[in-house]
């Protein structure tokens, strides 16, 4: 497999400016070496680096490998989110739209991938066009199987990806101690952070007088010792002294567990994976997702399953995996009673027997026996010889078996002889000091054979070690891919037609994402609650031959009642143009030339102070005379001065605007009125007024609006249905009060 095979990315293009992972903003000497033993070269690794992939790099995160796909992303294309969404007002609806998808991503990898994806200027339409063709088929799967695949738990299963473990919690083994002299062994040791999973010291040969005591010394500290390095002939023989040459030296004979208890630790997420896999096999979608389905290798993945049947979830093998580790491993967990149930033989032994004998004493011993200054020690010097031996012959029959039951070799069978206690006294108890050196051996003879067991593990494992990763990689990546056909399918999205030649945008069916999240909870929750109404708009010379009464325009102003969606149509065309250069699917039906900067100014709270007054003004006058091609979103931007000065402020404004072909705006305004007052018949070419009004006011006093603007109509504010429902409702005294006022507009 080569490494472009690695991983799942969109198109792959060769960069633009060129650069090293020795100057990559944010890649360390550290992360740089682990890269380059990962990838077979730097260009390769370059490429990883481009589409987000070397997450799967064990020491890196996926959060630092979608950061540095950021990084490369804006280093080659030249782009970056700043340079298209310019205001925060704009930003904010950006950080609105990704958070409408995140709610359809399962894993955090898609979530934060995301973040890669923001919408790009005009002179990237290629790449728009390219992004488009591959969340085509994202919508093309998601409706074609994701009735089938929710049925089997599909989405649960993709969640589970979140929690693979590449060893980042692992212990630091504190049984075990490397021994080396080598130098090159220490930075091989400190290069794969081994260093920081077991204990290890650096020694020097010329300075050690007794190879033998030194080590003995070692073995009786720790379960396992390992030395590494090219002397092994300085090395004495000692059960639990294993001696590795250098060029044999890896992750897997050193520390086995590091590989090991990633498959114990992930053994249910790697379940979850071959069951997506086979859900997905089982699809047979050859077209849709063949770009994911040649990365699985069925023959890897059965050996994946087959490496995690032999460990539990805590990394450890499993029984009946190896008959000695599990028999060694059955004494050590029941030494203590061992132990306890040899001393009770021999005590019981002991009572029996003499319990069953005469033994004979002279009357002389008696008589000494009857002084009183005797001690517990001069008694014990009148005890029989058969009675010592009695002692001495059931001691050692129970030792005997308790060394069978112990399964040592005759070379520890000494070890038994040394729990006889140095004082003889009933009931017998055995050398408790000479007990834990034994139990020590022990346990140094089960950790000794299960690294040897571990090792030989860990080498199968590492074979699928790295095809694990990558399953992984190209897993998140099919949920990213499936998130955006989640979400598409949900809105009822589908993917915007790029006009080259034509300049604005024009959108049949938009429903904003704020009004279908609300319906789509509202549907889960059972609400029964009316559809959203979709709304047509258009700006520029993108038009369609079947709305004759659209009059092509570079800037459009807004009209109408309060309440009646004047801002929630300006909204959800900022929504559609924000999805539409992302390369991702949009609202409803849209034809759109992209722009080179998106501008949105939300309504003021109040009237802005002079420093800021006199910001906004400058920002507009740089914006108007910028050569890019720019939209300008903006809601009630005479709110911005004292409401004498705002039609002249505006008046000049959209005078600036209109100088630049660059520029396309839409702005509301209950000034329109006024403000073509100010419009000169060449301007009045060049500026639509749209509206949207309200006509009356229903039974339950609510306004009856349509949302949709009118093209080239003047919409009215109409307060006085305001003033109506006002008048009808309330206390008596609100009803008397409003009713005045009303009568006011009718005269």
């Amino acid at each position: 497999m080569s490494v472009t095979d690695k991983f799942i990315s969109l198109p792959n293009k060769s960069p633009k400016c060129t650069f090293s992972l020795e100057n990559f903003p944010g890649i360390g000497k550290k992360i740089r070496e682990k890269l380059l033993n990962y990838y077979s070269n730097e260009n390769d690794a370059l490429k990883a680096i481009q589409v987000g992939a070397v997450g799967c790099v064990p020491g890196i995160s996926f959060k630092q490998a979608l950061k540095f796909a950021q990084t490369y992303f804006e280093l080659t294309e030249e782009v970056s989110l700043i340079d298209v969404l310019v205001t925060p007002d704009i930003t904010e609806i950006y950080d609105n739209v990704i958070g409408h998808i995140e709610k359809y991503a399962r894993t955090n990898y898609s979530k934060l991938k995301l973040r890669l994806y923001f919408p790009l200027p005009s002179h990237k339409i290629q790449l728009i066009k390219e992004r488009q063709q591959y969340f085509y088929k994202s919508i093309q799967f998601v409706q074609k199987h994701s009735q089938n695949l929710k049925e089997r738990g599909f989405s649960k299963l993709l969640s589970a990806l979140d929690n693979l473990k590449q060893g980042e919690d692992f212990p630091k083994i504190r049984s075990r101690i490397i021994i080396t002299d080598s130098q090159k062994v220490e930075n091989f040791l400190v290069e794969e952070d081994i260093i920081s999973s077991i204990v290890f010291e650096k020694i020097n040969f010329s300075k050690i007088t007794d190879n033998l005591k030194f080590f003995q010394n070692y073995s009786r500290n720790f379960d396992v010792v390992i030395y590494c390095g090219d002397h092994s002939e300085k090395i004495p023989a000692f059960s639990n002294l294993i001696t590795i040459p250098s060029k044999n030296m890896s992750i897997e004979t050193l520390v086995p567990e590091k590989i090991i208890r990633v498959f114990g630790f992930n053994k249910n997420i790697i379940q979850s994976m071959i069951r997506i896999v086979v859900n997905l096999k089982n699809l047979k979608e050859e077209k849709l997702i063949n770009h994911f389905l040649s990365h699985f290798d069925i023959k890897k993945i059965r050996t994946l399953k087959e490496n995690t049947s032999i460990l539990d979830e805590k990394g450890e093998i499993l029984s009946k995996i190896d008959s000695t580790l599990d028999e060694f491993r059955a004494i050590a967990d029941e030494f203590s009673s061992l132990v306890g149930e040899t001393e009770s033989w021999i005590n019981d032994q002991i009572q029996s027997e003499i319990g069953q004998r005469s033994i004979q004493i002279q009357g002389k011993q008696i008589l000494d026996l009857i002084r009183t200054d005797l001690s517990i020690e001069q008694v014990r010097n009148y005890i029989p010889a058969e009675v010592d031996e009695l002692i001495e012959e059931t001691i050692h029959k129970g030792l005997e078996t308790l060394c069978k039951q112990l399964h040592l070799g005759k070379q520890d069978q000494d070890l038994t002889l040394n729990l006889i206690p140095e004082i003889i006294e009933f009931p017998i108890q055995l050398n408790t000091q000479e007990c834990d050196v034994l139990e020590k051996k022990i346990s140094a003879r089960l950790n000794t054979h299960k690294y040897s067991v571990m090792v030989k593990i860990a080498s199968q494992l590492s074979e699928t070690y790295e095809y694990l990763l990558q399953l992984h990689q190209i897993l998140l990546e099919f949920d990213f891919f499936y998130t955006i056909g989640t979400f598409a399918h949900q809105f009822g999205l589908s993917i915007p037609q790029i006009l080259e030649k034509q300049y604005g945008f024009f959108g049949t069916n938009l429903t904003n994402l704020e009004l279908k999240s609300e319906k789509i909870s509202n549907q889960d929750s059972k609400k029964n609650d009316p559809e959203p109404i979709p709304i047509t708009y258009q700006l520029g010379s993108c038009t369609d031959s079947k709305i004759p009464e659209i009059t092509p325009a570079t800037l459009c102003l807004l009209t109408g009642s309060n309440s009646g969606g004047k801002t929630m149509c300006i909204n959800t065309c900022s929504q559609a143009i924000i999805l539409a250069q992302m390369g991702f699917p949009s609202l409803g039906d849209l034809k759109f030339h992209p722009f080179d900067e998106l501008y949105y100014y939300k309504k003021s709270s109040g009237q802005l102070s002079a420093g800021a007054f006199e910001t906004t003004l400058l920002q507009f006058v740089q914006l108007a005379q910028s050569p890019k091609l720019k939209i300008v979103f903006a809601d009630e931007l005479e709110s911005i001065t004292e409401p004498n000065a705002a039609s002249k402020v505006l008046s000049g404004i959209f005078s600036l605007l209109l100088q630049n072909p660059n520029n396309f705006g839409i702005f509301v305004t209950h000034l329109a009125e006024l403000l073509q007052t100010n419009f000169t018949a060449k301007q009045k070419n060049s500026i639509r007024i749209d509206g949207i009004e309200a006509t009356g006011l229903d039974k339950n006093l609510h306004l009856i609006v349509d949302r949709n603007p009118r093209f080239n109509y003047v919409a009215k504010s109409t307060p006085e249905l305001i003033l109506t429902r006002l008048a009808k409702s309330g206390s008596k005294e609100q009803q008397l009060f409003f009713s005045t006022i009303l009568k006011l507009f009718n005269h």
